[in-house]
């Protein structure tokens, strides 16, 4: 038994009126995390140039007056809670760019894009069931919130937080909520060795060391992206802001309507990734007690410059590896599986039978061991490996002669 922090997303059927309050506050959320971001820019300012014994730092009672005045002057309405969420909220991404310089200074918050949210606290709500039990209603704000009830939550479950959203001119609520699940936990000492599996990653397909080869389908999921009408309504785009920057004007209300057309169909386009990924992800954990997977830097992946890599950075970016591996790691702790993440250097390269290292390798998708002259699929040479490795890293020494060996073949999920 154990605590488990977990998101329920949900989608929101506002009416006219009720979208319109909402666009209100994410207006608020906004202007208050930008107010916050103002005002500690001042306060360090002040400050840096001070002994650390003789800096003051406001506290958050202090910020929310400098934000409550500064929306007063401004006759605007505001929630108190709204504004005390974006005010953690700003104060979290502050401190971030403190421990962690690489991140830089927070960007301000726009009001003008499609995607917008702000958070409420635990408190002040209430669900309220609906006559057809596919619906029920989000008492927030003496407002009644109509929302699609697709699963159920779990029993006994305590609120954390409440996240309403907008994305391509969908709105949606989430529940960060914490339940205690009832799982067996899984442990090195208790694993039944046939029941781990590596997995290497790959733009057109993931290996299972198993023996399964399942299609990413990236380049189908993400085709609406580089359709004709996609980059038709890029190149208006792209017209209307060079005409606002050479007038010094607005983009008007023409460019949010197209910008809301793009937004939609790269909406569909990650959706559609995602649920592959997420249905890969559960029939995985279900299957197996243990994962192994590289440990793979995704950011360093792209970093090459020049026209002839940016074809290659598009296709590793739809390819989605690092949501795949979290869905999987966060999946895997909820279930009480072992997750594993390994050092990725060498396991194409090294043979999976002999452990050879073929530096000469270059991209072709078999695996031939010039030493023992076996012939496997280069990412399935790959998986091997990687549970060879993760395995040794819980301090099991294995063959993989004690594993079900299987020929690599082509699984495909849900007819894709």
């Amino acid at each position: 038994m154990f605590d488990a922090h977990c998101g329920y997303k949900y989608r929101l059927y506002p009416t006219a009126e009720q979208k319109k309050m909402l666009d209100h506050h994410f207006f608020v959320s906004n202007q208050t995390y930008n107010i916050c971001l103002d005002y500690q820019k001042e306060t360090w300012e002040i400050n840096k140039n001070l002994p650390k014994e003789k800096r003051v730092y406001p506290k958050s009672a202090e910020v929310d007056a400098v934000v409550k005045n500064a929306l007063n002057s401004r006759n605007i309405s505001y929630k108190t809670v709204i504004i005390q969420q974006a005010r953690i909220h700003a104060d979290g991404a502050l401190r971030n760019a403190v421990t962690k310089p690489e991140f830089g200074f927070p960007n301000f918050k726009i009001s003008s894009l499609d995607s917008q949210s702000f958070s409420w606290n635990n408190q002040g709500y209430s669900l309220i069931d609906d006559k057809n039990p596919k619906f029920k209603y989000l008492r927030l704000m003496k407002t009644n919130l109509k929302f699609r009830y697709h699963r159920d939550l779990p029993k006994d479950y305590k609120l954390n937080s409440i996240t309403i959203s907008r994305k391509a001119g969908r709105y949606f609520v989430s529940f960060g909520i914490t339940y205690q699940t009832n799982v067996d936990l899984i442990s090195k000492e208790n694993l039944d060795i046939k029941r781990a599996v590596g997995i290497d990653t790959n733009v057109e397909a993931i290996a299972f060391s198993n023996g399964s080869l399942v299609s990413t389908n990236s380049k189908l999921l993400s085709k609406p992206k580089y359709s004709s009408r996609f980059k038709r309504l890029q190149c208006k785009q792209s017209r209307r802001i060079e005409i606002a920057k050479k007038t010094k004007k607005k983009t008007g209300k023409n460019f949010r309507k197209n910008q809301l057309q793009l937004n939609k169909i790269s909406n569909k386009a990650s959706n559609s990734k995602a649920d592959l990924l997420h249905k890969l992800s559960k029939k995985t954990i279900n299957e197996f007690d243990a994962i192994a997977v590289e440990d793979l830097k995704v950011k360093n992946m792209i970093k090459n410059e020049g026209n002839d890599k940016k074809a290659r950075n598009r296709v590793i970016q739809d390819a989605s590896f690092y949501r795949f591996l979290s869905f999987l790691e966060y999946k895997a702790v909820r279930n009480g599986k072992l997750f594993i993440k390994v050092n990725p250097a060498y396991t194409s390269k090294t043979c999976s039978n002999c452990g050879f290292i073929n530096l000469k390798l270059k991209d072709e998708r078999i695996f031939l061991c010039p030493n023992c002259k076996i012939k496997i699929h280069r990412d399935g040479n790959a998986s091997k490996n990687i549970l060879l490795l993760g395995l040794k890293s819980l301090g099991l020494g294995i063959s993989l002669q004690t594993i079900n060996d299987k020929p690599f073949e082509l699984v495909c999920i849900n007819g894709l």
